[in-house]
């Protein structure tokens, strides 16, 4: 196999210093003959690859009929744009305002909702307004999204940030309105801490390849509701959804949870946590009270996913960042989007299936779960003044010549096709640019893969006798 050889530094960016390590690039291939999940699974069926947008995406269907999505927020503003061909092409994107003229703008906490009158919500996070710590607002649209109501505060005034995940709004089968959110509480300021980046250099270009894994602040999760169309908001009665481990003795953050709708009534959550699974929760009285977060059986680093019922089958579909322990150590954590579907009449919410890959620059479409705990990509380090580590050689890394991160993703349906966007960053170029946000078109039954899409597990046989797929 002619492998096309570039050669790049992985710099580990520590609290003390530079590590750098050489590390040759090389183009993705399986060399085994079979079909390649790189840079997706059958690339051929998707509808469409728009690229530059739709970081931090929402979208709702406009009352004209047209679809309304919103994306962006931190450093960049906040767009609008619609489009009348389910998602292929979109407008030119423009700035929204309030009544009051002002521009509306925000974090990337982007999620809109199609409210029972037609109407639209949506919501995102305060930007520093004032002393108080962000918290997040609710807006309603009466024209299709092009100018906005004065926005609703959602929760109580607290001493500390209250966020959530893009895209999270939900409706549940009695009309509520939930939104899953957590809260999160910074430690006392150090004026000698720096954080630590992890990238590499990949056609001279730095590129970070691990984002959270040494955020120092606490998180919890919990959810708001609405019966009454985003007017007044009510808070969940189950207390702060975290992790506990009874052999530590301690607790474990969770954030940016996700929520879909099993049956009526009867709700499930995933978690955000850096122990190398999503984690899960349980609400069966329409998102009220939750269960104690539990491990699900999905590998994940310390990244979100977005949880969907599918229209017309009920089954559930996650869409995620998944990767192994040792892909995490070698700063790879972003390297594989992922969806998988867990059946209404076969294990739902517990056994996944079907598992495919969105955006990859790894083989495979589903890592087997590992060991609950921790991971970091190796040799980052936070004492002051140490000698930079270094680093063990297996996880020295081979960078693909494709390579990108991919991360926060957002999912709609909208008729016979889902809409998946990601944060997708990469295809770096010599002169500097590089390609930010990602939005694929896909048709639903891509979702599945088609029989031969079935991934092997040990209750898989049974299943597919006792509900096989129509």
């Amino acid at each position: 196999m002619n492998e096309k050889r570039l050669w790049g530094r992985v710099v580990m960016l520590g609290a003390s210093g530079l590590m750098l390590a050489m590390a040759s690039v090389r183009s993705a291939a399986t060399g085994t003959g079979t079909p390649s999940d790189v840079p997706m699974s059958r690339p051929g069926d998707c509808l469409a690859v728009l690229d530059g947008i739709a970081h931090h995406a929402s979208w709702a269907e406009a009352p004209d009929g047209s679809l309304l999505m919103v994306w962006g927020g931190i450093t960049f503003p906040t767009l609008f744009a619609n489009s009348r061909d389910g998602g292929l092409t979109w407008s030119k994107p423009r700035e929204a305002r309030e009544v009051s003229g002002q521009v509306l703008s925000g974090h990337d906490t982007n999620s809109l909702i199609r409210l029972a009158d037609g109407a639209i919500g949506f919501v995102n996070r305060t930007r520093n307004q004032s002393k108080e710590p962000d918290h997040l607002l609710f807006w309603r649209s009466e024209d299709g999204g092009n100018t906005w109501q004065k926005p609703v505060r959602i929760g109580p005034r607290v001493d500390h940030e209250v966020t959530c995940i893009h895209d999270g709004l939900t409706r549940t089968s009695s009309g509520r309105i939930v939104l899953p959110v957590y809260g999160r509480m910074e430690l006392a300021n150090d004026p000698l801490a720096r954080r630590t980046e992890i990238g590499a250099f990949l056609h001279n270009q730095w590129m970070r390849i691990a984002v959270h894994e040494n955020d120092s602040r606490f998180s919890w999760s919990y959810v708001f509701y609405s019966d009454d169309e985003g007017r007044t908001w009510q808070t969940s009665r189950s207390g702060n959804l975290v992790v506990w481990d009874p052999e530590r003795m301690t607790w474990h953050r969770t954030s940016q949870p996700s929520v879909a709708e099993v049956a009526p009534g009867k709700l499930l959550m995933l978690l955000r946590t850096d122990l190398g699974r999503l984690y899960q929760s349980w609400s069966n009285d329409n998102g009220d009270t939750w269960t104690l977060p539990r491990p699900s059986s999905l590998a994940s680093p310390l990244f979100p996913a977005q949880l969907r019922t599918i229209p017309g089958t009920g089954d559930l579909l996650v869409v995620w960042t998944q990767t192994s322990e040792e892909e995490i150590r070698k700063g790879l954590g972003r390297g594989r989007l992922s969806s998988a579907i867990s059946r209404k009449h076969g294990g739902q919410g517990a056994l996944w299936e079907f598992y495919q890959n969105i955006e990859s620059i790894l083989e495979g479409t589903r890592v087997e779960p590992g060991p609950i705990r921790f991971t970091r990509p190796e040799g980052v380090f936070y004492d002051q003044g140490q000698a930079a580590p270094q680093r063990q050689p297996q996880y020295v890394v081979n960078l693909p010549d494709n390579y990108a991160s991919m991360a926060c993703p957002s999912v709609f349906f909208y008729k016979d096709r889902v809409l998946i966007a990601n944060a997708y960053e990469g295809q770096y170029r010599p002169d500097g640019s590089h390609v930010y946000g990602r939005l694929k078109v896909l048709p639903i039954s891509w979702l599945y893969g088609g029989v031969t899409g079935l991934q092997s597990n040990k209750f898989g046989e049974e299943l597919r006798k006792r509900f096989p797929q129509k």
